[in-house]
């Protein structure tokens, strides 16, 4: 077996080979986890858990990650990882990775964990600077393969370096970090036209934006604008759609311009609301959104709607980058009927 070293550009070529039209938002992140390791030596402890995991491996896979420690989880089920990380090339020491083995690290849509001393470091995408993808690749037999993909992540004042085996997928994350930055800071829209904005982002959002939402379902204005039945003959508790709503709130759910008050979460709770199951696709299309509350709040209205946690993932898996108030509300709305 040959190895060769290939280093990604710092600023490769824009993803679908064309540049994000001036005012839309980047295309969202194209991963939902990638796991990174310390190496090339696996602490005996984190062995035998992961062996430990793996034995019940496949009534894992029927379940959806819960919690911060499961995004870790889901990679140290993996027998090819526990195996992989005894060999293969060693991470470059910088930053805080004082110690033998450095942090575990797993890089999700909406920024960076780092886990250290039994704790979780959340870095969100305006914490990072940079950051870089180097590959190793090899052959077997004479068909080429990426061994390794070994990553440098720069935040503000540290480095933390991390591997996994193969290939991973960060070339979005590369190009368009800053813009993730930018939109996971937008407001958040009390309303469909962007015009009234939250108390957020360092102040609770949720609690206002599901409160208005359904307040505002209620009204001879959203009757108006979404050709609902007059309020008197719908309850809160058995509502309907229409062509209409399908219509408006599709519009709002689908649009890509950059707004410094985005209305989409607004969109996204009342279409789940209104039982809008025609409109599962465009909250599926958000649930990889790089701003945390957007992409929560479509994961909690797609699964009110049917769509399965394997297909949109867990709300567990954003809460880490959310505020605590902000996670409560939408947990609550998830167990709303």
């Amino acid at each position: 077996m040959s190895e060769a070293v290939g280093l990604a550009p710092l600023w490769p070529a824009p993803p679908e080979g064309r540049e994000r039209a001036a005012g839309q938002l980047a295309p969202p992140p194209d991963f939902r986890y990638v796991g990174l390791y310390p190496g090339p030596r696996l602490r005996l402890g984190i062995l035998a858990g992961t062996l430990g995991a793996c034995a019940s491996l496949g009534a894992s896979l029927c379940h959806a990650p819960v919690g911060r420690g499961a995004l870790f989880s889901i990679a140290a089920a993996s027998v090819a990882i526990v195996f992989a990380g005894l060999g293969g090339p060693r991470v470059p020491r910088n930053g805080r990775q004082d110690g033998p083995d450095g942090f575990e690290m797993a890089i999700v849509p909406w920024g960076i964990l780092v886990e250290s001393d039994h704790a979780t470091r959340v870095l969100r995408w305006a914490a990072i600077k940079r950051v870089q993808l180097r590959m190793i690749h090899g052959s077997d037999l004479g068909t080429p393969t990426t061994r390794w993909s070994l990553v440098t992540v720069d935040a503000l004042h540290e480095r933390f370096s991390g591997r996994t085996a193969g290939a991973v997928s960060l070339d979005r994350l590369m190009v368009y970090l800053g813009a993730y930055a930018d939109e996971a800071s937008h407001r958040v829209a009390l309303d469909l036209e962007g015009t009234s904005a939250g108390e957020g982002p360092t102040e609770p959002d949720c609690e206002s934006l599901l409160m208005t939402a359904r307040t505002w379902i209620a009204t001879a204005e959203a009757s108006h604008l979404l050709d609902l039945p007059a309020s008197g003959y719908r309850s809160p508790a058995v509502r309907a759609t229409s062509k209409g709503a399908i219509e408006v709130l599709g519009a709002v759910l689908r649009d890509r311009t950059a707004r410094e008050i985005d209305p989409r979460p607004f969109a996204a709770v009342v279409a789940a609301e209104l039982h809008a199951v025609e409109l599962v696709d465009e909250l599926v299309a958000l649930v990889q959104s790089p701003h945390p509350i957007i992409a929560a709040v479509a994961k909690v209205a797609a699964h009110k709607l049917g769509v399965p946690t394997s297909r949109v993932g867990a709300l567990d898996e954003v809460s880490p980058f959310l505020l605590g108030r902000d996670a409560e509300a939408l947990k609550d709305w998830a167990s709303a009927r």
